[in-house]
């Protein structure tokens, strides 16, 4: 991973460009895959802080699991609580609402001070020590739990960010978690290039990704006004593919994590219009609201430039999710 990092510029760029019509993808995909499997790489084996992180989200499932079929750019990240100081008994006391909102706010504010204070100079002496150059690693002060990281780019392509998100929750749960080897596809398709073409990363377990999944949709079932953030249609086609993969199973033998995901959610991100009370398999909602469809319909056809595979159809994903939530309300007989 770091050998091939320190090549030359023309080196990096004509192995891009060979890769890119063999997945039948733009070269800045290609070159961006790379560098978010590279920061991951000094992240976790090369900083100090590797054994205070987990790897979760979409990026996980694309990455870590081969599930989902899509260009997962960011990187979403648990970071072990303990970093601030704080201990499981404390994080779980008992609050009232206004009591827990205000410790919510406390948390991601001393999250986001560590993060600047702490997280980012270590990233920049890393990439020092490894001899890496051409990156620039800061926090942006609207948004201090999330590391931008720019890197040396050589080709753009629409519709991704020029930069690396490392998206990172103070308060995320840690289970279950277990090793992944996670591979660029560059080294996928040029693994002879690479003396180690993958790296491993502890991954959040793609079962409790299938449940985090299913109470977003949840929540958007639940929304009061129409209002879906930009991307969103993202969330439907994983839980689709994680449906259509072993991980269904896995997800249906284990209710109890669903139960453990949605007390998290009412912990730490308690929104009442999201109705958690009822995400449990009897009333667990996937479907959104007929005023939604039109929206994430032109927002899924906006992705089709990050798949890497051909994909379902977005009224494919619509029939397979209506199946899925009979499926589960069918647990909860």
């Amino acid at each position: 991973m770091l050998d091939f990092a320190r090549r030359s510029d023309k080196e990096r760029q004509e192995g891009f460009q060979i890769v890119a019509p063999m997945m039948k993808m733009n070269e800045g995909i290609i070159e961006k895959d790379f560098y978010v499997v590279l920061i991951l790489e000094l992240l976790f084996h090369h900083s100090k802080f590797g054994k205070s992180f987990a790897f979760k989200g979409g990026t996980s499932l694309s990455k870590g699991y081969n599930i989902i079929k899509r260009f997962s750019e960011d990187i979403d990240l648990v970071m072990d609580w303990s970093l601030l100081g704080l201990s499981d008994v404390e994080a779980w006391q008992e609050r009232s609402h206004r009591q827990q909102e205000f410790f919510n706010t406390r948390i991601n504010e001393e999250a986001g001070q560590w993060i600047e204070k702490s997280l980012v100079p270590e990233l920049i002496d890393c990439l020092e020590r490894e001899e890496l150059q051409g990156f620039h690693v800061f926090v942006r002060e609207e948004d201090k739990q999330t590391v931008i990281i720019e890197y040396p780019k050589h080709f753009t392509s629409a519709g991704i960010l020029p930069e690396i998100r490392l998206e990172i929750g103070p308060l995320a749960a840690w289970t279950p978690v277990k090793d992944r080897a996670i591979t660029s596809y560059i080294a996928e398709k040029l693994p002879n290039v690479f003396s180690e073409p993958s790296t491993v990363i502890p991954t959040v377990e793609a079962k409790r990704t299938f449940w985090e999944k299913a109470t977003i949709l949840h929540k958007e079932a639940n929304r009061r006004h129409n209002f879906t953030p930009k991307r969103y249609s993202r969330h439907y086609y994983d839980l689709y593919l994680l449906a259509q993969s072993e991980i269904k199973e896995e997800a249906f033998a284990d209710l109890d994590l669903l139960n453990r995901v949605v007390a998290f959610k009412e912990k730490f991100y308690l929104d009442n219009s999201a109705k958690y009370e009822e995400a449990v398999p009897a009333t667990l909602k996937l479907l959104p609201k007929e005023e939604q469809l039109e929206h994430l319909r032109a927002d899924y056809d906006a992705m089709q430039a990050m798949m890497f595979e051909k994909a379902p159809s977005f009224d494919e994903i619509m029939q397979g999710l209506a199946k899925l939530e009979k499926e589960i309300h069918q647990l909860g007989v």
